[in-house]
């Protein structure tokens, strides 16, 4: 039983465009503070900060709209959302089995990769 249901389409999708558009409009901020950096704006540009936090306001923000507005892309995140809803995603119980197997599995292979290291030192010891 999931907790997404196929009425709160709208409000997911939106809610993922609205974080990838944050994360857009952050990474143009931090883009900009780096070339303030490298090229000395904060001395040349007053406020330059402020500058570079509104131009990232206005990417995310404009990203949010270009994307919203646009059909093929509110299709696309619909049909995405869709097939996300016919998942079957697996018990707690499932997952706990598959984790404990696969820790062990792993704790096995690093054993049995030291293990063939230290030997392979023990050997170039005798040599060397």
């Amino acid at each position: 039983m999931s907790f997404i249901k196929s009425e709160d389409s709208r409000k997911w999708i939106y809610a993922l465009v609205a974080l990838g558009a944050a994360i857009c409009g952050y990474l143009i901020f931090k883009l900009l503070g780096q070339l303030s950096v490298w090229f000395d704006l904060e001395a040349k540009v007053s406020n330059m900060i402020l500058i570079s936090q509104a131009i990232g306001m206005l990417f995310g923000f404009g990203t949010f709209i270009a994307i919203v507005s646009n059909e093929k892309s509110r299709n696309y995140l619909q049909e995405v959302y869709d097939e996300l809803l016919k998942v079957v995603w697996p018990s707690s119980d499932t997952t706990l089995k598959i984790t404990v197997g696969l820790v062990v599995a792993l704790v096995i292979v690093a054993g049995i990769f030291v293990s063939v290291d230290y030997l392979f030192k023990l050997l170039l010891s005798f040599i060397y």
